[in-house]
């Protein structure tokens, strides 16, 4: 159907146009089938996903219960058998005994009760999503990403430049002895999380240059990474095209860089002269190194 799934926060990176904008020649989807697929692709799946903890949860308090219910049951029980024990000896209290057998029995129903109110919370079932509203995002005007960019036009990415940066910084922590995970798609607003043996995390935002030069980051970026503070990594990779990228690292980079912005507080520039003089150059493993050849 052409549909896929976005996170939200992508929308912190667009902004409303300041004119009119032609729109693009698009496939439209009718309401129904928005949330038909939505159904089947989203909400199926956390309908799975809750009746499994939903599963889990009532083992564990269905266990909880049988317990704590046939103890205080037998406990009860006991002192019952007690009380018909002294009758036969002469020792007759009726009325404790109606009282403990009362008691039993309202316990008894109050574990019936229980039990089928677990019953009751296994009983999950999904409507269709709500549709609350649509949006066209639309590329603004852009200048290439190897040129030095006006002010007021955004930067470009390249797709082909960003994967070899990505792949750059993946080996190096994994060089490290480290744990790296690709979160550029989650919406997290930085590109890696990597965790080592200790539990220590490095969150990282990824940018390749082909060659060299200016970096862009995004204003909520620049957000992340000035919030994370030390926990925050800058890699820049650059000849990302070459034979031997480089990496240079930077740990709590907007503190020591000078972001200027670049197009209305969505893009900021920092220029080569200021990203190269922070940090250090480090030496990533090669594809051919990591695998040992």
């Amino acid at each position: 159907m052409g549909l896929r799934t976005t996170s939200p926060s992508y929308m912190l990176n667009c902004i409303p146009p300041e004119g009119a904008v032609p729109g693009p020649e698009i496939e439209s989807r009718s309401a129904e089938e928005v949330q038909a697929w939505a159904y089947e692709q989203i909400t199926e799946r956390q309908l799975r996903e809750v009746k499994a903890i939903r599963t889990e949860e009532c083992d564990l308090r269905r266990e909880y219960l049988n317990t704590a219910f046939t103890d205080l049951i037998l406990e009860l029980q006991e002192e019952l058998n007690d009380l018909h024990q002294a009758q036969l000896y002469g020792d007759d209290n009726a009325e404790e005994r109606e009282r403990l057998r009362q008691r039993v029995e309202e316990l008894k129903i109050r574990k019936a009760e229980r039990l089928k109110e677990l019953e009751l919370m296994m009983k999950l079932t999904a409507n269709l999503p709500d549709l609350l509203t649509e949006a066209l995002i639309a590329p603004a005007p852009v200048a290439t990403v190897e040129q030095l960019p006006s002010k007021g036009v955004p930067m470009r990415r390249d797709d082909e430049v960003e994967a070899i940066a990505m792949d750059v910084a993946m080996r190096y922590e994994r060089s490290r002895g480290w744990t790296p995970t690709d979160v550029s798609r989650d919406g997290e607003h930085y590109d890696v999380r990597s965790e080592g043996s200790s539990g220590e995390k490095r969150f990282i935002e990824v940018k390749g240059r082909a060659q060299s030069g200016a970096i862009v980051l995004t204003g909520p970026e620049v957000d992340k990474l000035r919030q994370l503070s030390e926990r925050a990594w800058l890699y820049v990779i650059t000849f990302c095209k070459g034979e031997r990228p480089r990496l240079r690292i930077i740990q709590d980079p907007i503190s020591r860089l000078n972001p200027e912005m670049l197009y209305r507080q969505i893009q900021y520039l920092v220029e080569e002269g200021d990203w190269t003089r922070q940090g250090e150059e480090v030496e990533a493993p090669s594809r051919t190194e990591e695998r040992g050849e």
